[in-house]
C-alpha cells in the first residue's frame, strides 16, 4: 500500500515539476531614444475626433502631441525558467520575464505655444490647455507630468480656455528632455469660427 501512495506521488511530483518548467525566449533589453515630435490639430465637434480641415470651433478643438523615438537593442540574456524545486513545481505556473524599455533621456515637460501668423508673436499658452488624466478627469498639463508614467509619451490636449486666442493661430508643442534636449513641431494656421 505504501509503495503505490510513493508511486502516485511521485507521478504528481513528477508531472508538477514537468508543467512549471518553462520555455523562455531571451530576456532583451531596449533603450527607447526620443528624436522628434508630432503635432496634429482635432476638431472634436463631431461623434469621432477628426483632424482640422478647414476652420473649427475654438469649443471644439484639441491638439494630438506624440513623441517619436527609436528603440535600440542594447544587450540580450537567457530568460532561465522558474528556479527549480518543490514550491515552484506546486505552483503549476510559468514566471518568465518579458523585454525590458529604458528611457535613457526621459520627457520632463511640454509647452504650448500659440503663434500671430502675421507678427510671429510667440505666447505661451500650456495652461489653455487640458489633459485626460489617468482616472479620466481634466488636468494641465503640469500635473499629468507629475504623476505621468514613463513611458507615456503620446498626448491628447483639449483647449480649455481660448478667450485670449486670436480668430487665426499657429500652435507649436515643444517637449522637453531631461539632460535639456527639445523638439518642437508647430501646426498650419488654424481658422477659428466665432461660436
Amino acid at each position: 500500500m505504501k509503495n503505490k501512495v510513493w508511486i502516485v506521488l511521485s507521478v504528481i511530483f513528477t508531472f508538477q515539476f514537468i508543467v512549471s518548467c518553462c520555455n523562455c525566449d531571451p530576456v532583451q533589453t531596449f533603450e527607447n531614444q526620443y528624436d522628434d515630435v508630432t503635432v496634429v490639430a482635432y476638431d472634436t465637434s463631431g461623434f469621432s475626433v477628426e483632424e482640422v480641415n478647414g476652420e473649427v470651433y475654438k469649443n471644439a478643438f484639441g491638439l494630438g502631441v506624440m513623441v517619436n523615438f527609436e528603440t535600440i537593442k542594447v544587450s540580450s540574456a537567457i530568460n532561465m525558467f522558474a528556479p527549480m524545486g518543490f514550491g515552484t513545481a506546486l505552483a503549476f505556473s510559468c514566471d518568465c520575464i518579458g523585454d525590458e524599455f529604458l528611457y535613457p533621456d526621459p520627457l520632463t515637460k511640454l509647452v504650448i505655444y500659440s503663434i500671430d501668423p502675421v507678427s510671429l508673436e510667440k505666447i505661451d499658452v500650456t495652461e489653455n490647455f487640458k489633459m485626460p488624466s489617468y482616472d479620466d478627469q481634466l488636468i494641465s498639463v503640469d500635473e499629468f507630468f507629475k504623476q505621468r508614467a514613463v513611458w507615456h509619451d503620446g498626448f491628447q490636449l483639449t483647449l480649455v480656455n481660448y478667450e485670449n486666442l486670436d480668430d487665426e493661430v499657429i500652435f507649436e508643442a515643444e517637449v522637453f528632455l531631461e539632460s535639456g534636449k527639445s523638439f518642437k513641431k508647430q501646426t498650419a494656421i488654424i481658422k477659428f469660427i466665432n461660436n
